[in-house]
């Protein structure tokens, strides 16, 4: 949408500590959204920039694991309602279709508080965007300024700049831009930028009709929900359903050198003929398989990692998502973590939040979401190594508990509750038989 006038007036308000906070959020991903959401029940007022039209989003699906999947649900977004199915089993082969693990999950999924689904990027987002925008929940919509990028981020005036020149103010400014973030140059200088991982994959949706009619892909997935990987040396491909088990999602991971694409940006068009070349010494039943891929919807994406940020907030500005730590697919955390931050900075920001206490909470923020978005990261990048001829590292389940088991919600509010009982004890107290205004610090 463009913006109003009205909608521009987002320079912060002097008054009582009870006024809602004026929050900037650079970039409408599922991380930028899902904190929209948050704040916007907590009565705050929330305007998000993007930089694309979101008139053309990109399809793909992913994991919505149990660590995100209940924090959805606490904002009312339940993924069953738009086509997320039950990831019941891992099966993994390798290259040449030899069966290396098989692992129904159904029972074990039974131990978390909420079920880890497979979901329709596309719809999440469609979801996400429907809820901030509604004018039937809590507290006032998002206003989602959509074409409009943002060119730079102050972190001494929390003024958010686009590229027309225009600026808006605010009270607190969430960096949640992606992986080429403008907001991170603002916290953290340009010295830490992305970088290639030595990877790329290509994305691709096989519709599951067609494998159902293939006599060889058929008993692929004669059972619903199952994941199923095929694991090269330094290559890999992962297929999962989504869209109620009607779609096949399928990520072929590989050196980023042996890849062709046609295009520029994050999803460059990718090659068919490149593709199967790079999997020629897989199995026939993997040859059978991309022999169905459209290449008119074929992409290609480089995959990027960051060093470890030494900041994520400055003064009132702070990051999330992909701007602070940016995943690799070998876990599906990516979009999980991101949920997680932002749903931290909703339980640090209620309602009647104080302005004075922005920067304290912002502080907190990171040492609640540090060690553990960049834990799940360094599980993800040992979950992607290359194998050897000798190497069993095949069971993608190894951190399920440390990833699954974790209430980032909850959490962030016992952290919150300890931490206001630390900031109590600095407020200096009147001492009885003091005169009125005669301040005594115990």
């Amino acid at each position: 949408m463009t913006l109003t006038a009205a909608s521009r007036s987002l320079q912060p308000q002097c008054g009582t500590k009870n006024d809602p906070l004026r929050v900037l959020a650079v970039g409408a991903g599922i991380g930028g959204l899902t904190a929209a959401i948050g704040l916007r029940e907590e009565g705050h007022k929330v305007t998000v920039f993007e930089r694309s039209a979101l008139a053309q989003e990109t399809g793909a699906a992913m994991h919505l694991a149990p660590n995100c999947h209940g924090l959805l649900q606490k904002y009312d977004i339940f993924p069953e309602t738009f086509g997320a199915n039950k990831n019941n089993g891992i099966i993994e082969f390798d290259h040449e279709g030899n069966l290396r693990m098989s692992k129904d999950l159904r029972d074990e999924n039974t131990k978390w508080p909420y079920t880890w689904v497979l979901c329709y990027r596309v719809h999440l987002h469609e979801a996400l965007k429907g809820a901030a925008t509604s004018q039937k929940r809590q507290g006032d919509p998002v206003v989602l300024a959509t074409s409009s990028p943002v060119a730079s981020v102050d972190v001494s005036t929390t003024t958010v700049t686009l590229e027309d020149g225009s600026s808006f103010s605010g009270d607190l400014i969430l960096g949640a831009d992606g992986v080429s973030s403008v907001t991170r140059n603002a916290v953290v200088g340009d010295a830490i930028k992305p970088f290639g991982s030595g990877k790329a994959a290509f994305r691709f949706l096989i519709p599951k009709q067609k494998m159902v009619e293939d006599p060889e892909l058929r008993k692929l997935v004669q059972d619903d929900g199952f994941m199923i990987m095929w694991f090269g040396i330094d290559r890999r491909l992962v297929m999962y359903p989504c869209v109620n088990n009607t779609v096949m999602n399928l990520v072929a991971m590989h050196p980023s050198d042996l890849s062709k694409s046609d295009g520029e940006g994050f999803n460059h068009r990718g090659s068919k003929q490149n593709l199967l070349d790079i999997y020629a010494n897989f199995c026939p039943t993997v040859q059978t398989l991309l022999d169905l891929v459209d290449e008119s919807s074929l992409k290609l994406w480089t995959l990027l990692d960051m060093d470890r940020i030494p900041a994520w907030v400055k003064n009132k500005v702070a990051l999330l998502g992909d701007a602070v730590h940016p995943f690799l697919p070998y876990q599906g955390q990516g979009g999980g973590v991101a949920i997680e931050d932002a749903a931290t900075i909703c339980a640090l920001f209620p309602r009647n939040v104080s302005k004075d206490e922005i920067e304290g909470r912002l502080k907190l923020y990171e040492q609640i979401r540090d060690d553990r978005a960049h834990r799940i990261q360094d599980f993800t990048r040992w979950a992607g190594r290359d194998l050897d001829d000798h190497d069993d590292r095949f069971d993608t389940t190894k951190f399920s508990h440390y990833n699954f088991s974790y209430d980032a919600w909850s959490s962030s509010k016992e952290a919150l509750k300890t931490w206001l009982v630390g900031a109590a004890a600095q407020i200096p107290k009147i001492s009885q038989g003091q005169h009125e205004g005669s301040i005594q610090t115990t």
